[in-house]
């Protein structure tokens, strides 16, 4: 063989690795970006859990939770306050799930489940009263997609005050 023979088959093992390289690549950064979008949705998970925890998780909270629940318009101002510093981050934390599952990173039904436990909150009496007493502040679309939820399932979701037995006062 003469030397440029050998010139075109190094040409040839070389583009080879070059093709072979750049599959690595793409695996590699497909694998990483699957690794990352799992963690943000833990990410996600765990505030949205961790806020609703927040409204049960000392006495005082948890009777602030219960009153609001049962019946915001009657609480005092300064109590209607604390009520919405524990369920505005519960709405932010399904907000910021809602927006992930419009940019494909969140499943359906993850949301589904999410969105009916937060709608559940909302068909309270107390919940629909901080409703539509807080709704013109968030983004649209996210106002939107809650009141069509509320719509949309009232015939099949219980409110939270009746599904989970202890959040009701009487």
């Amino acid at each position: 063989m003469a030397l440029s023979d050998w010139s075109v088959v190094a040409e040839l093992v070389s583009a080879a690795g070059v093709i072979i390289s750049l599959i690595y690549l793409a695996v590699q950064i497909r694998h990483a970006t699957k690794q990352r979008d799992a963690q943000g949705i833990q990410l996600l998970r765990a505030e949205y859990l961790s806020s609703i925890d927040n409204c049960t998780g000392t006495r005082e909270n948890a009777e602030i939770f219960l009153k609001g629940l049962n019946n915001f318009s009657d609480m005092p101002v300064v109590e209607q306050a604390c009520f919405h510093s524990l369920i505005h981050p519960v709405l932010h934390g399904f907000h910021s799930l809602w927006e992930a599952h419009k940019a494909g990173i969140v499943s359906t039904s993850d949301l589904d489940a999410t969105r009916d436990q937060f709608v559940s909150l909302l068909l309270t009496s107390g919940g629909a009263q901080w409703w539509a007493s807080f709704k013109h502040v968030p983004p649209p679309g996210i106002v939107s997609y809650i009141d069509d939820s509320i719509e949309g399932s009232r015939m099949l979701l219980k409110p939270a005050t009746e599904s989970v037995p202890w959040l009701y006062l009487e």
